[in-house]
């Protein structure tokens, strides 16, 4: 079992592995030095086992506490700037954690340690210093979870920043210091032609490419956006190509309920303009091109299919570090569990997309 996996993936296998490796350390931690405060009263024999069973019967109530505050308080508070509520809400917690401890302390330690004949008895501080000590103890290892989890949450979103900035700078012309997706500079260039051409169609065009063009400065750098309005913004910017074009057919298919789920940006997109630049620069007289996105049970599919000459077998160029950056975003943002494939069939190239969009790492 490798590092990476252990900490980002989202398999199952791996998931449990981290959590049951965090407790364990836990357990270790606080049963040896447990073990040592009796070292010198009592052997090793008896400290030891004593100390291992009153520490491992007590983490459930440390495993509920530090659970609530990562996957309740965190998303649902944290995250949404609801920062007051979530202090008293962990405070709320703490004082409830405390209770349960207050009485695993008055009924079950003292059965423990009278079976190995090891001394128990009652302090009488005030209810004040209990709660301040306690609550220290237990936000050890809650503090120490929710680090861990926020510090797993910007390493991965800097290097999706990282493969963003890399595939934005390959993208093509760069004028006055700012930023021109390539999509937009060909969209730009198609409206020159329809206002020769086509007049009348103007209008439409100018509002698809300003919906793109906000998609560019402002959704791109949301951590997740609306699948209904990516896949909104996917059929305008098919329709765009559809423009002015006489030699190729396009037909686009969405399956499914789309309402309430959420996608990364800058990845369905990105990969339909690609495969389009891609069946632009293809010498055949007529080509078509086959979208399908399916959505299901918080599963996204995406087929795309478009023709190819027969005697080519690679992509044009050897053009695929734009795929392979989308690759990466994929293993960033959904780390075993996604699919990626290309295919390339003797009159046709393939490319199959699954997500499961409930699994990308926040």
């Amino acid at each position: 079992m490798t590092i990476y996996p252990l900490v980002f993936s989202n398999n199952l296998k791996y998931r449990i592995s981290r959590h049951v490796l965090f407790w364990t350390v836990w357990i270790a931690y606080y049963t040896f030095f447990m073990t040592l405060s009796w070292a010198e009263k009592y052997p090793f024999s008896i400290a030891f086992p004593a100390s291992l069973i009153e520490e491992s019967l007590a983490m459930p109530i440390d495993i509920i506490f530090c659970y609530a505050i990562l996957y309740y308080l965190i998303p649902r508070y944290l995250f949404k700037g609801k920062y007051i509520l979530m202090v008293l809400l962990w405070i709320g917690f703490g004082m409830a954690h405390i209770a349960c401890f207050q009485f695993y302390s008055n009924h079950i330690i003292p059965e423990i340690r009278s079976t190995y004949h090891l001394p128990y008895s009652t302090h009488s501080k005030s209810f004040l210093w209990t709660f301040f000590y306690i609550f220290t103890q237990i936000n050890m290892e809650a503090s120490l979870a929710a680090a861990i989890k926020l510090g797993k949450m910007w390493y991965i979103k800097q290097q999706e920043l990282d493969i963003l900035k890399s595939e934005k700078l390959k993208i093509e012309p760069i004028e006055n210091g700012k930023i021109q997706p390539i999509f937009l500079v060909n969209a730009l260039d198609k409206l020159e032609m329809l206002a020769l051409h086509k007049p009348s169609v103007l209008p439409q065009v100018i509002q698809k490419i300003k919906n793109l063009l906000l998609y560019v400065i402002y959704d791109n750098n949301q951590p997740k956006v609306s699948l209904e309005k990516e896949l909104r913004l996917l059929e305008e910017f098919v329709e765009l190509e559809k423009e002015g074009s006489t030699n190729m057919s396009v037909n686009m298919k969405i399956i499914g309920n789309t309402d309430g789920e959420k996608i990364a940006p800058f990845i369905i997109l990105p990969l339909i303009e690609n495969s389009f630049r891609q069946l632009s620069r293809l010498d055949l007289k007529n080509k078509f091109m086959n979208l399908e996105a399916r959505i299901a049970e918080g599963v996204f599919l995406l087929k795309i299919i478009w023709s190819k000459p027969v005697d080519s077998s690679t992509l044009i160029n050897n053009d695929s570090t734009f795929l392979q950056n989308i690759g990466k975003r994929l293993n960033l943002l959904y780390p075993q569990s996604h699919e990626l494939r290309i295919l390339i069939n003797s009159d046709q190239f393939a490319i199959n997309l699954k997500m499961d969009l409930h699994k990308a790492i926040n």
